[in-house]
């Protein structure tokens, strides 16, 4: 459609030059021949070649009037296209977000805007694709990494079972026990990684209800209260009178909070407290959790929810942590439509979510 617009307004603006420079030359004519013919009227006599060769003169002249006056008209139109066919090519070979300088305003503009955005999402689609290849080759050199080290234990243990290379059923029982923790860590890994990849996924879909946040919390506090004490840890919560109401997918949603409780379990300064808050904040509401760990440097706490990141490798190695819960958590939050983000003053630790009110 764009382009038989185009090749409209192209046919018009031909008409208009060829009718412009017909009318000059036209014009041309109709001055010469009366000056010739009133010079011609002083003479009395002239010979038909004389006679015919002033005409073709004159036919000339026109011609070459005609010419020039649709050049000029034609001219600027013509470069601009000769510009506007380099500048395709260009963008032809894969010289994606270049942009066309837009002339004027008709349907050849509207044709360059309609090229320059493509050439834009040409650009972004690109940059989408090297993104999704370079996430790829990260996950997979993630994974492989994070497998290889519980499988290269269990594989120890188990070969050293295989040669009854122990001495006495103690030490039988501490293999058995460290491959089956290694297991465990193993299959932790693996179930991480599915959910994460199924969260990123675009087949995800929520199953959202309209619950009370704060009900929630209380539940969530009691259920891990005596965990958090066995670790000598103190979990509290501070929830205002003031009932928040989101619409949230529960399952999922539970599983935020409880992977900011597991990492709060693992890094937490113990014998410590945990605090869990809510707050109302622009249009939603904001939920904390606070505690007090090593102090994480500002430029940090932007990759925290990346996977597979980890702020100390050998301190995850002694705790299991594969990298992947805080990047899950983001991804569930995303999917709710809000924001996860974390902060820290000194050693205090906040983890903050914040949620739109239903």
């Amino acid at each position: 459609m764009i382009r038989n617009k185009v090749r409209t307004k192209i046919s018009l603006q031909l008409l208009l030059a060829i009718g412009i420079s017909f009318i000059a030359s036209f014009f041309v004519w109709i001055v010469i021949a009366y000056y010739i013919s009133w010079d011609m009227t002083n003479v009395r006599s002239f010979s038909p070649t004389f006679y015919n060769t002033v005409l073709l003169f004159i036919f000339l002249i026109c011609i070459g009037i005609f010419i020039f006056t649709f050049l000029m008209l034609i001219n600027k139109k013509i470069r601009y296209l000769r510009y506007l066919s380099g500048r395709v090519k260009e963008i032809a070979h894969e010289k994606f977000g270049s942009v066309i300088e837009i002339r004027g305003n008709d349907e050849i503009s509207e044709l360059c805007m309609s090229i320059n955005s493509m050439s834009r999402e040409l650009k972004h689609k690109l940059e989408h694709e090297r993104d999704v290849e370079r996430s790829k080759n990260e996950l997979i050199s993630g994974i492989s990494h994070d497998l290889r080290t519980p499988l290269t234990s269990i594989k120890g243990y188990l070969q050293l079972l295989k040669d009854e290379q122990y001495e006495t059923p103690e030490q039988l029982s501490s293999y058995v026990d460290v491959a089956f923790s290694k297991t465990e860590m193993l299959e932790s890994l693996v179930d991480d990684l599915f959910e994460f990849t199924r969260l990123t996924g675009k087949e995800v879909k929520l199953e959202c209800q309209r619950l009370c946040l704060n009900d929630i919390i209380y539940q969530l506090v009691l259920d891990y209260g005596p965990l958090f004490q066995k670790e000598n840890l103190f979990l509290q919560a501070s929830i205002p009178d003031e009932k928040f109401f989101v619409r949230i997918d529960p399952d999922k949603f539970v599983r935020v909070i409880e992977n900011l409780f597991g990492n709060a379990l693992k890094y937490s300064h113990k014998p410590g407290d945990v605090l869990i808050s809510l707050y109302p904040d622009t249009q939603g509401v904001k939920m904390t959790i606070k505690n007090h760990g090593e102090a994480i440097e500002p430029e940090n706490l932007s990759h925290l929810f990346d996977r597979f990141y980890r702020l100390e490798k050998s301190r995850s190695k002694e705790t299991g942590g594969a990298g992947l819960g805080l990047a899950i958590a983001k991804s569930i939050v995303e999917l709710h439509c809000g924001k996860i983000w974390a902060e820290s003053q000194k050693e205090t630790i906040y983890f903050n979510v914040w949620l739109p009110l239903d």
